[in-house]
């Protein structure tokens, strides 16, 4: 059988680079790929050597899914966050131009858009807390800081919300399953959607890039964030 083409295919896969490693702090690329697993925290290819901070995380084994069901997921691999100030974070490296100009060299063209996509379960949810969640921090910001948030998740003990330092939007009723979640930046704002369904938008700050990303849980805080995979990617 012959090979099947379609028409800007071959381009938009040629015109791509998967970084897959967590080396996304030295290795230029379009795509960036975060895929938990207990190796990276305790030997070999250690985030911690990689840009990465981390405190006491720790890694729990996929199980529990039906074959390829997205109505049945199970518990993927995720980093856990299981003690009061655990945080896991990459390096400063999204959202600034030089760095879409580096993906534009792949792309052929300078890009405009970032989207970040991940899955993760708020495994305790009952607590208001604006500093325990996950998403994208301003330049040497951290999560338990208010006002380092780019774009942060997090449950007001009702509903999921995402919030920056200067603004803040809420969205669907919150609860301890698994989703999907994504980020999409533009010159315009933020918008965020949760398993593909637009949850509305934050303002766009200035002056605040590049960006990490992270999942954290405030120093005595009650909530706590199950990461599992990660994609970031210009468009």
């Amino acid at each position: 059988m012959g090979v099947i083409h379609r028409p800007g295919l071959a381009r938009e896969v040629l015109n791509r680079k998967h970084v897959a490693a967590p080396q996304w702090g030295i290795e230029p690329g379009t795509d960036f790929w975060f895929l938990p697993g207990g190796e990276q925290l305790t030997s070999g290819e250690l985030l911690s050597d990689r840009g990465w901070t981390l405190t006491s995380v720790s890694f729990v084994a996929g199980a529990g899914a039906d074959f390829i069901s997205s109505s049945d997921v199970g518990v993927p691999g995720h980093v856990l966050t299981n003690a009061a100030s655990d945080l896991i974070q990459s390096p400063n490296v999204f959202g600034d131009y030089y760095h879409a100009y580096q993906a534009g060299k792949f792309l052929g063209y300078t890009p405009s858009k970032l989207d970040v996509e991940f899955a993760a379960a708020f495994s305790v949810e009952s607590a208001n807390e604006s500093n325990t969640g996950v998403g994208l921090l301003e330049a040497g910001g951290v999560i338990t800081t208010a006002g380092s948030h780019m774009a942060i998740i997090h449950t007001n003990g009702s509903n999921f919300a995402l919030r920056s330092g200067a603004d803040s939007d809420t969205g669907a009723s919150d609860d301890s399953a698994w989703h999907l979640w994504r980020l999409t930046v533009t010159s315009s704002n933020i918008e965020w959607f949760i398993d593909g369904t637009s949850q509305g938008t934050i303002d766009l700050q200035t002056d605040l890039w590049p960006v990490s990303f992270t999942a954290g849980v405030q120093g005595g805080g009650t909530n706590r964030v199950l990461l599992g995979q990660v994609h970031a990617w210009y468009s």
